[in-house]
Formats: C-alpha cells, structure tokens, sequence
C-alpha cells in the first residue's frame, strides 16, 4: 500500500511534465539571455542574471502544494484531479528566476522572478547594457528637469492662485466621473466591469487637455487631516482642489 506522500509525489510528476512540455513549446525557436539590464527610478542599472525558469500554477492554490509535514488523503485527491485535468495553461504563468548583484563590492545578491513573457518582449528591461546607459541617462535627466520644475514653480499653503493669473476648476470630489474598463473605454459603450473611473475631456476639457498633455504638476497639501489640497498647472495656468479626508 502507497503512503499518501508516494502517491502524491507521482501526481506531482504528472503535473510536472504536463507544465515542462508547456515551457518548452513556448521556448522553442525564442532567443532567452542568460544577462538582462533593468533602470531603477533613481536612474540606477541592475545586472541580472536569470538562473531558472518555473510556472506559477497561481489559480490553483493548495493543489500543487500541501501545508503541514505530509499531504492529506484529501490533497493527494485533489491533485489526482488536477494532474488528470487539461490543465489551462497560460505564458503570463512562466516565470524566470533571477540572480541580481546590488553591491558588487560584498558579493551580495538577491533572487527573485521575472515573467517569461517580459523577457521576450523586453518589457522594461534591456538586452545589452548601451541601452541601459541610455536610458539611465535619459531617467537622470528628467529627475533634474523635474527639481528645477518643482523649485522653479513652488508654491505654499498661502500662495494666491487667482492673483497670478490662474484659473480655479473647483473642488474635483464634486466633478462628474466616468467609469472605464481595464482596457480604458467606457463601461457604458463596452460593457465590461469597471476598473478605474476618470473625467471626460467633454465634461472639463481645461483638465482633460492637461492630462492629456501629462504636464507635471504642483501641489500643497494645507493640513495633516487631508481636508484640502490644491494641485495647480503652471503651464495651462489651472488649479483645482480636493478633499481626501475621512
């Protein structure tokens, strides 16, 4: 008689090369880097080596894995029927592990994962480290512009908006909004559920202009209780003002 623990190590298995050949149809004939370069915020370049690549069977949580020292008679049952199952595989689910050296100088390190899919459409990372350079460059730059914006337009609790030729939008927590779906059109015309909400450039064009724009703004928080901040554009000349207060 198999103990639970045999039994579920070859359901395992079974999953196990079910997931293998999946990752494999998915590598063939795409070019994986051993070395990747990504930019932090701080415009700063991580080298990261990738050591593994595994699936996240994410959506089926307590099959793949038991908790406590050994699996119950009810676990081994329910990955019997997954290992049984067309299991829907999905690339978002491939992950590479990653090795990224943070201080070069100690040796130190740390691990974590990547999806398989950022990797081969280099979504925010890059394949060669001139690129990287540019584009940390590039993130220096705007770090400096954005200061010189920041101190150039700076304003306080005090500062008389109207008097320099601004003009006042109202109080935002009252503006009608919109609701959008994941892929930002309107739930009414697409009918899907609502992922954010937003203000129609029709309703406020002032506002919408400028976030079409992505003008960088300022604001100034008046009080600790969040009962009144003003967030103004110093190139469309607008303020407006809400209220995050409970």
């Amino acid at each position: 008689m198999k103990t639970n623990l045999e039994k579920w190590n070859y359901y395992l298995s079974i999953v196990t090369e079910k997931t293998n050949r999946f990752i494999d149809s998915q590598k063939e004939g795409v070019s994986i880097p051993e070395i990747y370069y990504i930019v932090y915020p701080a415009g700063k370049i991580a080298e990261r080596e990738i050591i593994g690549i595994t699936y996240s069977h994410c959506k089926h949580r307590g099959i793949t894995y038991f908790n406590g020292k050994l699996p119950t008679k009810e676990d081994v049952a329910q990955l019997k029927t997954y290992s049984e199952s067309d299991i829907p595989f999905i690339i978002d689910n491939i992950w590479f592990t990653y090795k990224e050296i943070w201080d070069k100088e100690n040796g130190r390190t740390s691990t974590s994962s990547v999806r398989f899919s950022d990797i081969v459409n280099k979504k925010g990372l890059f394949l060669n480290i001139e690129e990287a350079r540019e584009c940390a460059e590039s993130v220096i730059q705007k770090i400096k512009e954005d200061a010189e914006f920041d101190a150039k337009y700076a304003k306080d609790a005090n500062y008389n908006y109207m008097a320099n030729g601004y003009k006042f939008l109202g109080w935002q927590n009252g503006w009608k909004h919109e609701h959008y779906d994941e892929d930002g059109i309107l739930c009414s015309i697409s009918g899907k559920p609502q992922k954010s909400f937003g203000y129609s450039k029709k309703d406020f064009p002032e506002y919408g202009k400028c976030i079409e724009s992505k003008h960088r703004k300022i604001e100034v928080h008046h009080n600790s209780r969040g009962s009144e901040n003003t967030v103004s554009c110093p190139i469309c000349m607008i303020y407006w003002k809400y209220d995050c207060s409970d």
